[in-house]
């Protein structure tokens, strides 16, 4: 029988408050989910063309299953000195989700992830799918307020933490904290002290369950797989609902996009907590019977010797990855892999020259998932690709009229088929109304099209500000800055970094009469921030330009450039080490 707080907690779930609020949510009467199985019941099997998944086929459970009883000892997934095989990844999700149901996870319920890269976070995501639950992936360097959001407005039931992250729930507001009802760390309970509250402190093997009925709940391309928060422009990070129909949306066109097969081996050194190794690395392996190796972090001295020694076929990158890559001096190991191809990273013929490698492109983004792209191994040179058949795109102006090919404009998309794309910004229904005005989701991406239909990504919205791979939403620094008691005043914009990339500027105005500097500000800040998000340069100014309505002129700032009086975080790193 369900507790009192269940049957509160199911009557108020995330997933029943975003369907009355989603733009979708007129449509989602009109499509069904079949039972799991439905393609063997047609008298096929779902694994026959898994690079055109059926949408009534994008559930979990009966992938992970039949990959298990397909592949079974082969091995799927490796990290550090361990590696799992399909069946011995199908038996660790299911133990965890049996431990989940025995806390009373299930449907409409989710679970927060606060982990590095290591096996447990992936055998807790399939858990928690198993369950019909929704994984709540958190950025590992989170705190306070960031912290706050994904676990107050998921109402997430308990969550998994690494042993060396449980200092952050700490940081959480104490009415976040009282909202979970249980919390499992990966590593130990040893010398574990939570803040005050009612939530059961397990250890994370305590959580597995290795006997036991089968945990699995049929689940849907309708069922949200995932709540991942990504950064807005002018506000707090939104958390983005994916439902199945989407998150196997986009691994099947990866799989496309690098021709994925069983024989390939994926190294992947980026983080779990992102969309790029879990649902372009992770799933997708799995989803062929090929192997994949997870990374701690990546390490550019270390790259090529790491794919080496694994075998990999096939790598991950990031934009900014390759030009670090090639600034390593030349050797040997340059060549001594068997890597084929990296994603995702514009063409770079130099780069791959000197390393073997070929470089591939595509567009995509937390809400949409990934949609451009090309057939491996086709390319235009520059170009993104060209758009899925599921869905339609068009280049349009600030009026939302659309463009002829070669102007620039901003690219808006919409989907044919049902749930293949977000179900909306989690309570926050006026950002997925204005996101998705005029029936056409707005991605904030500047771009052209050509005649043949290929994409060239020309430039984000400005406010956006790109750093090392992380979108950074200005108003979670300028909400850092003006934490600070002797700050009246500031903003967040980007100032141009190399390979296309940002830097974080702050401009600040003091208090009158205060005696912080902005290298004290600094100072200030790299106790409370995550490091990703660090300004690298500070400047003080008596005031901010602003327009007759009084709002800040940002373009001013970016126009006038940095002054000579800025701080420089980097030059004073520099300067320590070689004072």
């Amino acid at each position: 029988m369900s507790s009192p707080r269940r049957a509160s907690r199911n009557s108020c779930s995330w997933q029943r408050r975003c369907r009355s609020r989603a733009v979708w949510a007129a449509r989602s009467t009109r499509w069904r989910s079949p039972e799991p199985g439905a393609a063997q019941q047609r008298g096929g099997s779902m694994l026959d063309d898994i690079y055109n998944l059926p949408l009534e086929e994008r559930a979990l459970g009966p992938i992970l299953r039949a990959r298990a009883e397909s592949e079974g000892d082969r091995p799927y997934l490796t990290f550090a000195d361990r590696t799992w095989s399909f069946r011995e990844a199908d038996a660790e999700a299911r133990s965890i989700a049996r431990g989940l149901a025995a806390r009373g996870v299930g449907r409409g319920d989710s679970v927060a992830l606060l982990m590095p890269n290591c096996a447990e976070f992936v055998f807790t995501w399939y858990g928690a799918c198993l369950r019909g639950a929704a994984m709540v992936p958190i950025n590992p360097q989170y705190r306070g307020f960031m912290l706050d959001a994904p676990l107050r407005e998921t109402a997430a039931r308990g969550i998994v933490v690494h042993h060396s992250l449980v200092e952050s729930l700490h940081s959480l507001a104490p009415e976040v904290y009282a909202g979970l009802d249980w919390v499992a760390v990966v590593g130990g309970t040893s010398g574990v002290e939570l803040p005050q509250g009612k939530a059961e402190l397990i250890s994370y093997e305590a959580l597995r369950l290795t006997e036991g009925a089968d945990p699995e709940i049929p689940c849907g391309y309708r069922d949200i797989h995932s709540v991942m928060y990504t950064s807005g422009t002018t506000g707090p990070s939104k958390g983005v609902m994916i439902p199945n129909g989407q998150f196997f949306a986009s691994a099947c066109v990866f799989l496309r996009a690098v021709a994925l097969t069983r024989e390939d081996v994926i190294f992947t050194p980026l983080p779990l907590f992102h969309g790029l190794a879990s649902r372009l690395g992770v799933l997708p392996a799995m989803m062929v019977g090929a192997h994949v190796v997870v990374g701690e972090r990546f390490s550019a001295s270390r790259f090529w010797d790491q794919a080496a020694e694994c075998g990999a076929t096939v790598g991950h990158t990031i934009f900014t990855i390759p030009p670090i890559l090639k600034a390593q001096p030349p050797g040997p190991q340059d060549r001594a892999h068997r890597i084929r191809c990296m994603y995702n990273a514009h063409h770079d013929p130099e780069f791959e020259e000197r390393f073997g490698v070929r470089l591939v492109e595509a567009y995509g983004m937390t809400e949409t998932g990934l949609i451009v792209y090309s057939d491996y191994p086709e390319r235009r040179e520059g170009a993104a690709g060209r758009l899925h058949d599921d869905w339609e795109a068009r280049i349009v102006d600030e009026n939302d009229f659309p463009l002829p090919p070669g102007e620039v404009g901003e690219i808006a998309v919409r989907p044919k088929l049902p749930f293949i794309m977000m179900q909306g910004y989690l309570d926050k229904p006026e950002d997925t109304l204005r996101a998705c005005r005029n029936l056409w989701f707005h991605t904030g991406d500047m771009a052209r099209l050509d005649e043949d239909g290929y994409f060239f990504f020309v430039d984000r919205k400005k406010d956006r500000i790109r750093r090392r791979g992380e979108n950074i939403s200005s108003w979670d620094v300028e909400n850092f800055v003006g934490a600070h008691p002797d700050v009246a005043e500031c903003v967040a914009l980007p100032h141009p970094a190399e390979a296309g990339e940002d830097d974080v500027r702050v401009v600040v105005v003091f208090k009158a009469g205060a005696k912080t500097t902005p290298a004290k500000l600094a100072e200030w800040l790299e106790a409370r921030m995550p490091a990703f998000m660090l300004p690298r340069y500070i400047e003080e100014m008596a005031e901010l330009p602003r327009n007759p309505t009084s709002k800040v002129e940002k373009y001013k700032l970016v126009e006038q450039g940095l002054g000579t009086s800025t701080h420089d975080r980097e030059a004073r790193k520099t300067k320590r080490k070689t004072g």
